[in-house]
C-alpha cells in the first residue's frame, strides 16, 4: 500500500487533477448518470490555474488538458472499438489503436481552450480569479462550437437523458447553448470552491446563490413543457425494428434468400401490430429493405411482394432503402447508390418524392478525398460510396384522415441541428428519424446517438418519432414526453399516437439558432478588458 501512494505522491497534482476531470467528464455523459454534471471541468481548470502561477509553459498547459480529453474519450467512444473489429475487420490490435488514436485527437478543442485562455490571463495580466474561471469556461464553449468533429456532441445531452427540466430551455438556447450555461455555471461553482478557506461566507453565498439559479431553471423548464404541451391534431404512427444485425454475415447465410427474408421480417411484424394496433402510418428504419426501392425496379418480385403488402393494409409506408441510379455510375465505375426514404403509398406509388441522405458519415458513407484518390477506398473496402442528397426537405404524406407535413432524418441528420432547424423552417409537423445502429453494439453508442437526436425534437418544439433497426427506437413529443421505448437488439413493433400542431409555431432557437455566441464572446471581451492590468502585458 505505501508503494501504491508513493507511485501517486511521485506524479505531478496537475496530472492527477487533469486525470480526475477526464474520468469525472466521461462518467457525466450518456449513458452514464451525470452524477459529476455540475463540476467534471474543475479539477481540470484548479490544475490549469496552477499552472499558471508556476509559470509552467503552455505546452504543459496543453498536456494537462490533453490528458483529460483522451481519457473522457475511452471511457464515452470505446464503441469505436466495436465498429473497427466487428464491420471494419480489422485485426484487434490495429483496432485499440484505431481506438487510441481517436480518443487522442477527437476533442482536442479542450486543451487548446486552456493554451487560449493561459495565453489571454498572461497577455492582459489578468489576476482576479473570477475571471480567470470565466475566461476558461467561455473559451471551451466558444471552441467546441466550431471544432471539427465526426460527433458535435456536449454535456448538455445529458440533461435530457436524466430528465432535468432544465434541458426545456433548448428551445431558447439550443444545447449548444445549455452547454455554455453549464460551463459557466461551473466556473461559478469553482469560483466558490476557491474562496472557502479565506472568505468562507462569501463562498457559501456564490455556491448556494448558483445551485439556487440551477433549481430555478429546473422549475421553469416545467413551465415550459406546460406551455408546448397543447395540440390540436393527432396522428398514429406505427414502428417496426426488425432487428438486422451484421446484415454481411446475413447475406453470406441466406444467400438467394437474403431479400425476401428482410422483407418478410418488416412485413410480418408490421401485419401483426396492425392487428392489434391500428395506424394511419407505419415507418420502417434506415436501410431497413436491403434492395433499390426506384420506379426502375418496381416491376422485380421483392418490390411488387412489398407493394401487395402496403396495398392490403391500405397505410402508407414510410422506410429508409437504397436508391440505386440505371443510368448514373459512381467514381469507382458502380451504379451511384443513395442512402434514401421511400414513402410508398397503397396506390403502388410515391406520395412524394424519396429523400436522400444530406450529412453522410465520414470512413461509413464516404471516404473523405476518396474521389481524389480511388485507391483509398481499396485500401478501406468497408467504406461505402454515397452520393450526397440536398435536404433538409419536407414531404406531404397523405394519410386515410389528414395529410402530414413530414421532416424526415436520416441517422447523421439528426446530429446537425441546424437541419432540423430547416425542416421546422420549411413548415414540418413533424419530425421522424430512421437510423441503423447495428454498427456499433449495444453498449453506449446507441444511447448517445438516441438522445441527441431526441434534443432536436426540444429545439424546434416539434414531435419526433423513431424508428431503427436493432434500437433505440420511440418518440418524444414536443413537450418533451418521452412515449414508449423499444429494447436493444430485439425486434419489437408499437404504434405511437402523437398529438401535433397543424401549424406549429416556431421556437426561439428555430428562429435565431446559435446566435447567443455572439453574447457570450462580448462578455468574454467584457471580462478581460474590466480585468487586464493595462501596465503589464506579459507575452507567453
Amino acid at each position: 500500500m505505501t508503494k501504491v501512494l508513493n507511485f501517486f505522491k511521485g506524479i505531478p497534482a496537475f496530472f492527477l487533477l487533469s486525470a480526475l476531470s477526464g474520468v469525472l467528464i466521461g462518467t457525466s455523459y450518456i449513458p452514464f448518470n451525470g452524477w459529476a454534471l455540475l463540476f467534471c471541468f474543475i479539477p481540470l481548470w484548479i490544475a490549469t490555474l496552477q499552472l499558471l502561477g508556476s509559470g509552467a509553459t503552455l505546452k504543459k498547459v496543453f498536456l494537462a488538458g490533453w490528458m483529460s480529453q483522451f481519457i473522457l474519450t475511452l471511457i464515452g467512444f470505446n464503441w469505436i472499438y466495436y465498429v473497427s473489429t466487428e464491420f471494419g475487420h480489422l485485426h484487434p490490435a490495429i483496432a485499440t489503436l484505431a481506438l487510441l488514436l481517436f480518443a487522442a485527437l477527437m476533442h482536442l478543442y479542450i486543451p487548446f481552450s486552456l493554451v487560449i485562455s493561459v495565453a489571454l490571463i498572461r497577455f492582459f495580466a489578468i489576476s482576479n480569479r473570477f475571471a480567470h474561471y470565466l475566461i476558461l469556461a467561455l473559451s471551451l464553449a466558444l471552441l467546441e462550437r466550431i471544432w471539427p468533429s465526426i460527433f458535435e456532441w456536449n454535456l448538455a445531452y445529458t440533461f435530457l437523458w436524466i430528465k432535468w427540466p432544465l434541458y426545456q430551455w433548448a428551445d431558447t438556447v439550443g444545447f449548444w447553448g445549455l452547454s455554455t450555461w453549464l460551463l459557466v455555471i461551473q466556473a461559478v461553482l469553482a469560483y466558490g470552491l476557491s474562496l472557502y478557506r479565506s472568505q468562507k461566507n462569501k463562498a457559501l453565498v456564490t455556491i448556494a446563490s448558483t445551485l439556487i439559479l440551477v433549481a430555478l431553471l429546473n422549475l421553469t423548464g416545467h413551465l415550459k413543457k406546460n406551455y408546448w404541451s397543447k395540440t390540436d391534431s393527432t396522428v398514429r404512427i406505427a414502428v417496426a425494428q426488425g432487428n438486422i444485425g451484421n446484415a454481411e454475415k446475413l447475406h453470406s447465410e441466406m444467400r438467394s434468400q437474403y431479400h425476401t427474408h428482410i422483407r418478410q421480417i418488416y412485413t410480418s411484424l408490421t401485419t401483426d401490430l396492425l392487428q392489434e394496433q391500428p395506424a394511419d402510418a407505419i415507418i420502417w428504419p434506415e436501410t431497413a429493405l436491403p434492395f433499390a426501392l426506384d420506379p426502375d425496379y418496381h416491376g422485380r418480385r421483392e418490390q411488387q411482394a412489398l407493394f401487395d403488402s402496403i396495398t392490403q393494409w391500405n397505410i402508407p409506408v414510410i422506410t429508409g432503402g437504397y436508391s440505386v441510379s440505371s443510368e448514373k455510375i459512381d467514381h469507382l465505375g458502380y451504379p451511384l447508390t443513395r442512402n434514401a426514404i421511400f414513402y410508398l403509398s397503397p396506390q403502388a406509388s410515391f406520395s412524394d418524392a424519396p429523400y436522400y441522405k444530406t450529412n453522410l458519415l465520414a470512413f461509413g458513407e464516404y471516404m473523405p478525398f476518396g474521389e481524389q484518390f480511388p485507391i483509398l477506398y481499396k485500401l478501406l473496402p468497408f467504406v461505402g460510396v454515397y452520393e450526397k442528397g440536398s435536404g433538409p426537405i419536407v414531404a406531404d404524406v397523405a394519410t386515410q384522415n389528414q395529410t402530414l407535413k413530414l421532416g424526415p432524418q436520416i441517422c447523421y441528420d439528426s446530429l446537425v441541428p441546424s437541419f432540423t432547424r430547416h425542416l421546422a423552417k420549411n413548415g414540418a409537423q413533424i419530425v421522424f428519424n430512421v437510423t441503423n445502429d447495428s454498427w456499433f453494439g449495444w453498449w453506449a453508442e446507441p444511447y448517445q446517438h438516441g438522445w441527441m437526436t431526441l434534443a432536436r425534437a426540444i429545439e424546434v418544439r416539434r414531435p419526433m418519432v423513431r424508428s431503427t433497426n436493432t434500437g433505440i427506437s420511440t418518440a418524444i413529443l414536443a413537450d418533451g414526453t418521452l412515449l414508449e421505448q423499444s429494447p436493444i437488439n430485439k425486434s419489437w413493433a408499437h404504434t405511437f399516437n402523437i398529438p401535433y400542431k397543424q401549424n406549429p409555431q416556431l421556437s426561439l432557437y428555430t428562429r435565431f439558432g446559435h446566435l447567443d455566441w455572439v453574447l457570450w464572446s462580448l462578455i468574454l471581451i467584457t471580462t478581460i478588458t474590466l480585468y487586464q492590468n493595462k501596465g503589464r502585458h506579459v507575452r507567453s
